[in-house]
């Protein structure tokens, strides 16, 4: 039997956010619904509630990203109409592309690509555009979990992407919840920033609306739960911590490790088959709802691709432009062509698996 969003209106907000995305598998381990109340814990790259909770609305479902995605509502035109974003298919809000990397030579080995989410995030903290980031790394096991980072220091001691569901909102709605005052920034996958979008534009949420300023996306083709990878890559001879992974542009097909016994690679057929079933229903590929979302450049390693969406990304683009900590070049028409397509069939399938 199908079930709609609208069979479990009535229900307990908790019980709806249970049955709609915990129980059937579509949790995306974003954290948007951690540190709000105490009746849900995170373990392992998991979501659980063990406590039973009987509000009947409740922000932890009106913020999951999975829940939004179900919702028949255009959910998302109006997130980004309250938000003052242009939504433009495939990939939202452009105001400008660039291709580049970061300058500074302590970024090389550490950084993901060009280091360019790093030095701009860097160059707004040491400029008092924000006091606090909300970041993911590495924690117990391998696991990712979020960390607020105040220096260039823990910022760079972050760097890298993290292939798993991490939980970092749950950071966030901690830092949001403390009496500090001061503005907080945010890196994080489509469906954290979708959530955080939800965040700064609910009625009853008004220190996300006031606090929660910049927002920097990661391109996003997958995410996996923390166990099953690391139980995956152990069956795949790949042993101690990761140090750094990669899914590079297709035609590649595979999944890319380091560890401190070298390099490896795992077919990236085995990773669907542990992934995230929500990352299924999900149609952003390119962060849609940030000031700036950063990825892989296309046939150019070493290099990012950004897309900067609002007037404040563009603002700290040409900061760091001015201080010479980028090296930036207009997006190439080939390369966003293929991004725009790559964006393209990621709507379809979410389309798809919806109707599913």
């Amino acid at each position: 039997m199908n079930l709609a969003v609208e069979d479990f209106q009535g229900q307990p907000c908790q019980d709806q956010l249970v049955q709609q995305v915990i129980a059937p598998g579509l949790c995306v381990a974003c954290g948007a619904c951690l540190g709000l109340c105490p009746h849900y814990l995170f373990m392992d790259g998991r979501v659980a509630a063990p406590d039973k909770c009987d509000l009947a609305e409740g922000r932890c479902l009106e913020l999951c990203p999975v829940a939004l995605e179900q919702d028949p509502a255009p959910r998302r035109a109006g997130l980004a109409a309250d938000l003052g974003l242009e939504m433009e298919p495939p990939m939202g809000p452009v105001l400008a592309a660039w291709q580049g990397r970061a300058q500074a030579p302590a970024l090389k080995g550490k950084a993901q690509y060009g280091g360019v989410v790093t030095e701009l995030l860097s160059l707004a903290l040491e400029e008092d555009l924000v006091s606090e980031a909300v970041l993911t790394t590495s924690g117990k096991k391998g696991a990712p979990q979020g960390v607020l980072a105040k220096t260039r220091d823990e910022v760079l001691a972050a760097a890298g992407s993290i292939y798993a569901g991490g939980g970092a909102l749950g950071e966030l709605n901690r830092a949001l919840a403390s009496e500090d005052q001061h503005a907080l920034a945010l890196v994080g996958l489509p469906c954290q920033v979708l959530a955080a979008a939800a965040m700064k534009t609910h009625p009853r949420y008004e220190a996300a609306k006031e606090r929660l300023g910049l927002v920097i996306g990661l391109f996003c083709t997958m995410n996996l739960p923390a166990r099953e990878l690391r139980n995956l890559l152990s069956d795949e001879g790949v042993e101690g911590p990761v140090l750094k992974s990669d899914f590079p542009p297709p035609p590649a097909g595979i999944y890319q490790v380091w560890t401190e016994d070298g390099y490896h690679e795992v077919d990236i057929e085995k990773l669907r088959d542990i992934r995230f079933s929500g990352c299924g229903l999900c149609p952003d590929l390119t962060a849609e709802f940030t000031d700036l979302s950063v990825g892989a450049c296309e046939g150019r390693p070493g290099l990012d691709t950004i897309l900067v969406r609002s007037q404040a990304g563009a603002d700290l683009v040409q900061r760091a432009l001015e201080a010479g900590r980028l090296e930036l070049e207009p997006a190439d028409e080939e390369s966003m062509e293929h991004l725009r397509e790559a964006a393209a069939n990621k709507r379809q399938r979410a389309a798809e698996a919806k109707q599913e």
